[in-house]
């Protein structure tokens, strides 16, 4: 989330257990960025698994800045690791980041190694009818941007962002997407706005007309993958004081369905494990295409977890 408040919405949600069975076997040991510092070595190519596709989403909470309560979460190396780590362990080809700093976006491209392309869009704040970018650190002296971020193996295609309504003044946070070119599935990493995120209107919630505007540009892909931090209790959730922001057809209530099936969704029931260190999920996976297995897994360098989703794209 960005500049975090910490509210009582983020309670503990019901455990949906889709266990990542297939994830461990595909576990391979290979030298770790901290020994090597070089490219992490890749096991695999991507023609060798072209109807298989691993999309990771993770929060990185990427800057230094105690205001945006990521102080105490790892450094640069700690963050890009968890990444690479996912990359060989569960063999994650796309990845969709929040929070990202652009220079530790930089040092992850160059772990990756050559055939990985990325797209990067950054925060902006807006005030008094002028926007500037969100920079990673101000307390540490650190100047670089911080975003979201769209990581592939191959090649990107058609990257752009696409407008959704942001507060006038306060943070606004990007909705991007691109296609990853060997499986022909459109990417989108989203940052919804969290309710607060106007100071001068601190009860004002955008997320229904961000949810609404995100349904309508996925719905013309023919084959995508979205997610990333949504700010929001799945509607399902007993604790959600705002379900009303989900949009009828986004979120599937089951096979056959209208909408986009969720990563850690079981059957018809739209909750799943906590994705946030205060408890509650707000991190989620969509997709339109068929899913083999979904991992949630907990990390100390960030307060979010990250989410593994594998699919089948025929």
């Amino acid at each position: 989330m960005i500049h975090r408040a910490r509210r009582a919405l983020f309670t503990v949600a019901a455990v949906v257990g889709l266990a990542g069975a297939g994830a461990a076997a595909l576990a391979v040991a290979q030298p770790t960025t901290a020994t090597t510092g070089g490219p992490e070595a890749m096991p695999y190519a991507v023609e060798d698994f072209p109807h298989d596709l691993q999309v990771m989403s993770w929060n990185m909470c990427g800057p230094q800045r105690a205001t945006w309560h990521c102080e105490g979460t790892g450094s640069p190396e700690d963050k890009v690791g968890v990444v690479t780590d996912q990359v060989r362990k569960n063999r994650v080809e796309a990845a969709l980041l929040q929070e990202v700093c652009e220079n530790d976006l930089t040092l992850l491209m160059d772990r990756l190694g050559a055939g990985w392309s990325k797209s990067f869009e950054p925060y902006q704040w807006s005030q008094n009818g002028t926007k500037w970018n969100s920079r990673c650190g101000e307390d540490t002296g650190r100047a670089d941007r911080i975003g979201t971020a769209i990581v592939v193996k191959g090649q990107l295609a058609d990257a752009r962002q696409y407008p959704t309504t942001q507060p006038p003044t306060g943070q606004q946070s990007p909705f991007q997407c691109a296609t990853a070119s060997s499986w022909g599935v459109r990417l989108c990493s989203v940052h919804a706005a969290r309710v607060g995120a106007n100071p001068d209107l601190p009860k004002e919630d955008y997320r229904d007309e961000q949810f609404a505007e995100i349904k309508a540009v996925v719905g013309t892909f023919p084959r995508t993958v979205f997610g990333g931090d949504f700010n929001s209790l799945s509607p399902d959730d007993p604790n959600n004081t705002a379900a009303a922001v989900w949009p009828a057809g986004l979120y599937s209530t089951g096979p056959g369905t209208p909408g986009y099936q969720e990563c850690d969704q079981s059957g018809t029931s739209r909750t799943g494990r906590p994705t946030h260190n205060f408890g509650g999920k707000i991190d989620y996976l969509f997709s339109s295409e068929t899913r083999r297995w979904c991992n949630v897994s907990p990390t100390p360098y960030s307060d979010h977890r990250v989410l593994v989703e594998s699919l089948s794209v025929d």
